[in-house]
Formats: C-alpha cells, structure tokens, sequence
C-alpha cells in the first residue's frame, strides 16, 4: 500500500566494530516438519533500555521479552556479543518463573559459534558480531505460545574526542524477530561533570529535555515497529563560551572526506540580550478568511508578545493594500504591543486580492541601517493577484532593496501558495521557507521559529580550516545562531590528522573570530553516517536549485549520481522505483549511458520542475527544506512511494546502496556485467575473508548473490564460486595483510 515513508530511514552502523544487539536463535528441529519454516525466528514482544550515563560512565540496563508465535515448544541460543570495553553487570533469563544463568565465552569460542549457526542456518546476518566475546543462554524449553524475559546490565567507559563523547546502543534487531515489536523505548539519563553544550542524535527522533547545564532526559519511543539500525547519541562537553565539536569520516574510494561539525552558543543564561527589529507580514486576503487568519493572528500576538524591551517591531496587514501598523519601526515596549495588538484586531479582515510585492516593499523599507539583526517574517497562503505579479521581478526588486541586512522567513499557508516565490524569497534573503499543511495549526509554526530566533547569539557565520580545504557546506548559506540551540554543519574536506576550525561572525554587528582545535581521521563503519548526511543535504540542495532556476544537465547528472550511490530517494528520483518497468531502473543503473541517464531523468521530471503551486509543489518544496536542514540521515523524503517495492529493489547497508538485479544485490556503482573473484557461500574462502574484514557481513546479510567491491577487487558471493582461496588472491583483497 502507497503511503507517506517519511521515517523510511536507512540502515546505518551496523560495521563489525559496533555493539551487538542480544539476539535469541532457535535451535534446529529434528525431524523437520513440513510446515514449520527452515529458519524460525522467535518475536521480540518488548525492548525497554535504560541507560544512566554519569560522564565519563554509562549503566546500561535492558529488559526484552521474546515470545514463541510457533505451536510447538522450541529451543534456543540466546547471545549477547559484549560492547568493547564493557563489564556485565547482571545477565538473567525467565522462563516459566524459573531463573536461568549464562556463560561467558571469549572471542575465539564465539567466533566458532556464530560460523557454525551461519553454515546451518545459510544465513550470514550474525557474522557482524563475529569479532566479539558473548555470553550465551540455552533456553528450554519455551512453551508454544510462550515468553521468555531476559535483563541485562552493563557498564562501559565513555571517551571523549576533541569534546564530543559518543554513545551507541544497539536496536537492529530487525533480522532477528518475527514481528513488529510491540513497543520499543530507550531512555537515556545524561549527567556530565561539564556543561554540556548539545546532544545530537543522527539515527532516531528522539525527544530531549535540558534539566540544567549538566543534564539531559533523553527518550526514542515507538510502537509496532522493527528497528533497523541502532541509536546513535553525541553530546558535547563545553565550557562557557562558544563550542564546536566536529566527526570526520572519509570513504575508503574517495580522496575527499565528510564532516559534521556542531556548532552551539555558550550556555549561561544571564548573557545579555542582543536587540533585534521585527517585521511581521501579515496576509489578510479573502482566501485567509475563517480558522487560518484567526490563527495567523494568534501567531501574531505570541510573536509580540516574546520580543523584549530593547527590540524593535511593525506589523503589516496586507490583502490588495498596503496597512502598516506604524510608518517605521517602533520599540517593544509593553504599550506598543497593546496598541498594536488592539490595532490588528480593529482593522485586519479577510478579504481582496494579495499584493504581495508592495507588502514587502513597504517592509524592506523599514529596515534601518546598521548591525542590529533584523528578520522578516512574511506569511501568504496564495498567489501573487494584485500589482506586481512577475515572480523573477518581485524575487530581484525584493533581494536589491533588502541589500542582505534582514532575514526573511516565508511561511506559506495550504497548497496554493506559489512555492517557487517563497523559496527563491528565502533563499535570497538568508532565510528559511517554512510550509503549512492545511490539517495543521499556523500558530504552532510560527510560534516555534519566532521562539528559536528570538534570541540571536552570532550572525552572518563563516566556517574555514586552517590547513584542510572544504567545499559544499550545508545548510548553505550558514544561518544565524541563536541561544538555546546548534548548528549542524556539514561539508566535504581535503586533508589529514591535526587542524584548526576557524568561525567568523557577528555579534551585535562587531566582528568575532573563534578557533576550535579539530581533527581529520578516516572513520570506521560506524561513521558512514556522516557521508550519508552529506549526500541528503547536498540532493536537497541541488533539486532546489534546479527548481527554482531551471534545469542544468550537470546538476540531474550529479543527482542521479548520488541517488545510486546512496540510495536516497526523492520526489525527484521516485520514479527510478515506482515506475511501471522495474527494468528501466536497472537500464538507468547499469545498462544505459550517462547521456542515457540524463535523458531519461529528465523526461520523467521535466513536468515537476516548473510546478509553482498545488499539492505536489508544497511537498517539493517542504521536503527539500527538510533535506537540506536535517541532522538526521534519512533514506527518502519522497511521498507516494511503495515501500514493500522499494525494498525489493533497493537496499541500504551503512553508506553503500545495493540494487536488486534479477536476484543478484550489486552495488550500486559496480557494473553489472562483470567481477574479478567469484566465492561460494559458506566455503572456507568465505570464512577466511570475512576474518579479515568482518564487517562485510553485514553486507552478505542481503542474500544469496550479492557483489561488494573489497580494496580494488569486485568479488561476487554465490553458490556456484570458487571454494577456497589462495594467499596471493587474498592479499589483492587486503593488501594490508
């Protein structure tokens, strides 16, 4: 069934050096029944993680219920591979009342164990955790129709890098269960011995709540779901001032890496309060008339009503004319917004047409000069009618009389505003577009960016490296900083090891320069994260572009490109899998030429590029806002997609997509026709290159056939490759061995 996939998120960090989620394997059955499956797996009923992290120390604590769906009793292996550097402070089983107890196996006897449940089973889902130690159960019997509760806690030693501390708890336990869980939850208990600057989760919605300096609650919740990736958490330690904290991670293909740098305002609270200027635009044309203008102006209120003594603000009404509240700017004293309150309510009234460029002329010339921050916010929920209706010339008037000093931040109402308007407003004016759905409350968005930019704490920022170059840094441009929250930063970077971030910017409009010691490293598995964050921000960026100034053969190629490489998935590459011929994907993939590719991009999108208004546009437009602010890695912000097709098609393991060619999973950047080595599945040459790089097991996860590219060599898994395997053609896998 067709649905909103906006949480289809990728699978990330899943690399041999990550923990290990406890999983319960069902024994074989002797003899088989015909009708029970060759691979049962039992389903977790509930996961519930607590995890009370005292900087630098975090307790783990989980409790899981699996439950046998299966009409006869089972038995099985429960494993638990021990996180790195963690000590186990309690393992305990359930089962019929009874207390079960576990033994501890170290690395070697693992290794043995999960190699022979992959050759039995013919699955290579656990080798993942095939370079770990493990405690392992034998649980019997579990009663058909019956549970069994396991609790584990333990504890680890968090490191910090340059400030910035990670913690991971592993959640894919999506090849292990049945089922849909029930209900999921982790709650995490942060308390650190310094300020903590931001928390920044890229894997999971989580909610955070700020306790103090020191604390944060931190909860991911969900229900009837099956997660797939396991839950990633940074905060940062920081002291008074400005902090940047930075994650590096270069693929091992490219010369160039990716960061993320977080960049967040000191934290103290009695700060002085920078002075700012105001201008709300108001539309109050016949189609706002009923619950969308009583909301706009409840907005409104909630949005004087926050600014402070030393802010200046106007208000101007707007339908076929012109009604400012005051001439210029006037100061936000308690009786001003009384009177401008009491003046909205007075005179504002849904109807006429919408002048929309003579609002913002009127508007821009209220901006005073100097170096006090100066937004906009301009609200319509239609089209240009009245007066000067050219959108190029309303977009170009509008940018040269603005001349850069406000921010403008365009809110458009319903699906007939024109779209491609308020994102090139936003754009050229160093704002945001943001879009209201009609089932939502304008209030609610309004009233949430007037409170985060309501207290600005560094503007007009600037990011360089003392020594690395970077290039293609999002969101772009930077936007203000403002107290109470952090800036996510990514970007693509040259260089190695040891450098200084530079940020340059203004506070109160003199000039600040900040120098945060950083370092370039290469990453693990458990970073790919960063260059998927990258690749989604960067296709946000370029499908905008060619929305709102037309197309541009470098940039569909460089989309296409991206969308293979990362499987990301957009409104703009949809119908690579939502096409009626599943082989028109492949040929774009593998068959066709880069001419071919463009062609064909084109032809099935040239009818969406130049889409101004109605339901499609507001998607394109919100979505790829979304993609380019994000700090999550999401697989796709496209809508109207078939998720069960796009997951047989396409798969993504950490940073790499893989297509599904005739039931051969190739990456995506490989050809289709050809490899150098050819391995059978669960042969001794298997083993032996998965002992040098475990972390491909995740990889052959994916099936039977699957071809991974490993060092310079493309080597395809099957049933029907080469049994073992020689030094020589080994070490041209890992030349480092």
């Amino acid at each position: 069934m067709k649905r909103i996939i906006n949480a289809f998120f990728i699978m990330l960090l899943l690399g041999g050096a990550c923990l290990a989620d406890g999983v319960l394997i069902p024994r074989p059955i002797r003899p088989m029944p015909r009708d029970f499956p060759h691979n049962p797996l039992l389903n977790v009923k509930y996961h519930h993680v607590l995890v009370e992290i005292d900087d630098p120390v975090a307790v783990t604590k989980i409790d899981q219920v699996f439950a046998n769906p299966y009409n006869r009793e089972l038995e099985a292996d429960y494993m638990f591979p021990i996180p790195e550097g963690a000590v186990i402070n309690g393992f305990t089983a359930y089962l019929n009342g009874t207390e079960m107890n576990a033994e501890l196996l170290d690395a070697d006897d693992a290794r043995r164990i999960y190699e022979d449940i992959v050759r039995k089973r013919k699955d290579p889902a656990l080798l993942e955790y095939a370079d770990r130690g493990m405690y392992r159960l034998r649980v019997y019997p579990i009663p058909a129709r019956g549970e069994v509760r396991i609790k584990i806690e333990y504890k680890q030693t968090l490191t910090a890098d340059y400030g910035n501390v990670e913690y991971i708890y592993p959640l894919n336990t999506e090849k292990y269960s049945g089922a849909n869980l029930d209900d999921c939850r982790v709650e995490i208990k942060l308390k650190s011995f310094e300020n903590i600057g931001s928390v920044y989760c890229p894997s999971h919605d989580i909610s955070s709540d700020r306790i103090n300096e020191k604390e944060f609650k931190i909860v991911y919740h969900d229900e009837n779901v099956r997660p797939d990736k396991d839950l990633a958490l940074y905060f940062t330690r920081q002291q008074k001032d400005f902090g940047f904290h930075m994650l590096s991670f270069r693929e091992k293909r490219n010369d160039k890496g990716y960061f993320i740098g977080i960049l967040s305002p000191p934290l103290d609270s009695n700060l002085p309060h920078i002075p700012k200027n105001l201008l709300f635009v108001l539309d109050s044309s016949g189609s706002m008339k009923g619950e969308k203008f009583e909301q706009a102006m409840s907005a409104m209120e909630f949005v004087l009503r926050d600014l402070k003594a030393e802010d200046k603000f106007n208000i101007i009404d707007y339908d076929d004319e012109i009604r400012p509240y005051k001439d210029g700017l006037v100061e936000a004293d308690k009786a001003n917004i009384n009177e401008a309150i009491e003046f909205a309510k007075d005179s504002f009234e849904a109807n006429g047409g919408t002048n929309i460029y003579e609002a913002l002329e009127i508007a821009c010339g209220m901006i005073p000069r100097g170096d006090t921050p100066t937004y906009i916010l301009f609200l319509t929920d239609g089209l240009p009618t009245v007066g000067q209706r050219d959108i190029d010339k309303i977009v170009k008037n509008t940018s040269k009389l603005n001349e850069a000093r406000a921010r403008l931040f365009a809110f458009g109402v319903g699906y007939d505003v024109n779209t491609v308007l308020l994102d090139r407003l936003a754009e050229e004016n160093h704002g945001l577009p943001e879009y209201v759905s009609p089932d939502e409350d304008i209030e609610v968005k309004v009233s949430h960016l007037a409170t985060r930019i309501s207290r600005p704490a560094l503007t007009d920022i600037k990011l360089a490296f003392a020594n690395a170059g970077s290039e293609m840094l999002y969101p772009n441009p930077l936007p203000d900083l403002f107290y109470g929250s952090e800036m996510i930063i990514s970007g693509r970077y040259t260089g190695d090891g040891d450098d200084q971030a530079i940020i340059t910017g203004k506070i109160a409009g003199k000039e600040k320069i900040y120098e945060f010691p950083v370092k370039f490293r290469r990453g693990s598995a458990k970073d790919e994260f960063i260059a998927l964050l990258w690749a989604n921000r960067r296709i946000g960026y370029l499908t905008q572009q060619i929305r709102l100034h037309g197309e541009d053969d470098e940039l569909i190629d460089e989309i296409v490109v991206l969308s293979k490489r990362y499987g990301i998935i957009t409104d703009y590459t949809s119908f690579l899998v939502t096409g009626d011929d599943v082989h028109a994907a492949e040929d774009l993939y593998f068959r066709g030429s880069r001419a071919a590719a463009q062609e064909s991009f084109k032809s099935n999108l040239k009818s969406n590029y130049y889409m101004e208004s109605g339901h499609t546009a507001f998607n394109q437009s919100s979505n790829n806002s979304k993609m380019q602010q994000s700090g999550q890695v999401n697989k796709s912000y496209a809508i109207d997609l078939d998720e069960s097709r796009v997951q047989s098609q396409y798969s993504q393991v950490g940073a790499q997509n893989f297509v599904n060619l005739s039931g051969n999973w190739i990456q995506a950047d490989l050809p289709e026709d050809k490899y150098d080595i050819e391995i059978k599945n669960f042969s001794t040459a298997y083993f032996k290159v998965l002992e040098q790089d475990p972390s491909l097991g995740r990889y052959l996860g994916l099936g039977d056939n699957v071809r991974v590219q490993i060092g310079t060599q493309v080597v395809q898994f099957s049933d029907d490759g080469q049994e073992t395997i020689t030094e020589s053609e080994l070490k041209l896998l890992f030349p480092g061995i």
